[in-house]
């Protein structure tokens, strides 16, 4: 297995060396008349900033793999070379900066025309990179940047021995619904030894998609059991959510900062308030985002009113987020109704334009993305 696991790396690294050295082709054709191993770096780093970013999370990816070896007595497998190393030891790099290569580009070298192609480049490459941002921002804009302390419960109770495919598909979507560093490095190695193709897929998926290095993973050869070719649709509905929160299961074991009380029809703006809220380290209860798999429009039902009772049950504080939408809105009058029933804190972010005496108020600035935490005693 060592030789095998090493052969696929060395591969990978002839097959990521062989995509630069093409990149290099096109950057040869802007570069400046006098050039260096720097110039060559830097226009690298400025025009191909996921190419780079991909060869920092790998050499970080592997050199914790190493680091894993040797902790548990073992010869190390991969040696990765930082960044600026592999990049600078390519053999196209060494070409380019040999006195031939450079005489010869100095003799071809057309200075009125020189900034025109390279402005010219740099807009091509800008185009493309916005658009890969747009994707990983979408891909990210429902995902909260906190850990919360259940988290260690739900890996836990993944890798419990008897669970099911539905089981591990919940958990696997639960723990979508955040970005950390457990998160990051669960995803991770489900994708290097999950055995379920489905789940081991839908891994590599996330992690590409948010923007991580990933590599796929190719399916198990040999005889296959049962559990590898598995697959589930997991649908569920607002009673399967309730039947799980009120049994031993992952979902009774959550526990929110915030219970956001508003409209959906203000979805654009509650969705830039939790990423407010995350900053401080607050996990954020939305019910089209926390327990979007179960809580579908289309199936709304006295369950979906028992659950969010059972969420507000599990949350700590409530924040109603006062608009001309939410005023209107029968969710967020039941919702305060409860939560004031258990003699809870209330805050409120008044966006209404009217003013406000009847809950304590949070200061919320939507050009920092930033609000004032007022806790009461």
């Amino acid at each position: 297995m060592p030789g095998i696991a090493q052969r696929k790396y060395v591969g990978e690294t002839m097959r990521i060396n062989k995509t630069l050295s093409q990149i290099l082709r096109h950057l040869s054709d802007v570069l400046p008349y006098n050039y260096t191993a720097e110039t060559l770096l830097e226009l690298f780093q400025d025009l191909y900033p996921k190419e780079w970013m991909e060869l920092d999370q790998r050499y970080n990816h592997y050199k914790k793999k190493d680091a894993f070896l040797l902790k548990n007595g073992k010869k190390i497998r991969y040696k990765p070379d930082p960044p600026r190393d592999h990049f600078l030891n390519l053999p196209k790099v060494n070409h380019m900066l040999s006195k031939g290569a450079i005489a010869k580009h100095q003799a071809n070298f057309d200075m009125n025309s020189y900034q025109q192609k390279l402005e010219n480049y740099k807009a091509k490459r800008q185009s493309a990179i916005q658009s890969r941002n747009e994707k990983i921002a979408k891909a990210n804009e429902l995902i909260q940047n906190v850990e919360p302390l259940y988290i260690d419960a739900f890996i836990a109770a993944y890798h419990k021995r008897g669970i099911n495919i539905d089981g591990k598909l919940e958990i696997f979507k639960e723990l979508q619904k955040y970005k950390s560093r457990k998160v990051i490095e669960f995803f991770y190695k489900l994708n290097d030894s999950e055995r379920n193709n489905q789940i081991r897929d839908m891994a590599f998926r996330h992690l590409q998609s948010t923007g991580s290095y990933v590599k796929l993973r190719k399916h198990y050869k040999g005889k296959k059991k049962e559990y590898m070719t598995e697959r589930s649709q997991f649908y569920m509905t607002p009673l399967d959510l309730l039947n799980r929160i009120e049994s031993n299961n992952v979902q009774n074991k959550k526990v929110y900062d915030v219970f956001i009380s508003h409209s959906y029809k203000d979805s654009a703006i509650i969705k830039e308030i939790m990423k407010a809220f995350n900053k401080h380290s607050l996990n954020v209860y939305c019910d089209w985002t926390s327990d979007n798999d179960f809580l579908k429009r289309e199936l709304v039902s006295d369950y979906t009113t028992v659950v969010l009772q059972k969420r507000l049950d599990q949350s700590r504080n409530l924040v109603f987020v006062k608009t001309k939408n939410s005023i209107e809105s029968d969710w967020v009058k039941f919702e305060l109704d409860y939560f004031s029933s258990l003699g809870k804190s209330i805050f409120c972010i008044n966006l209404s334009g009217e003013e406000d005496m009847l809950f304590t108020g949070l200061d919320y600035n939507a050009e920092n993305e930033t609000v004032q935490w007022i806790r009461s005693d």
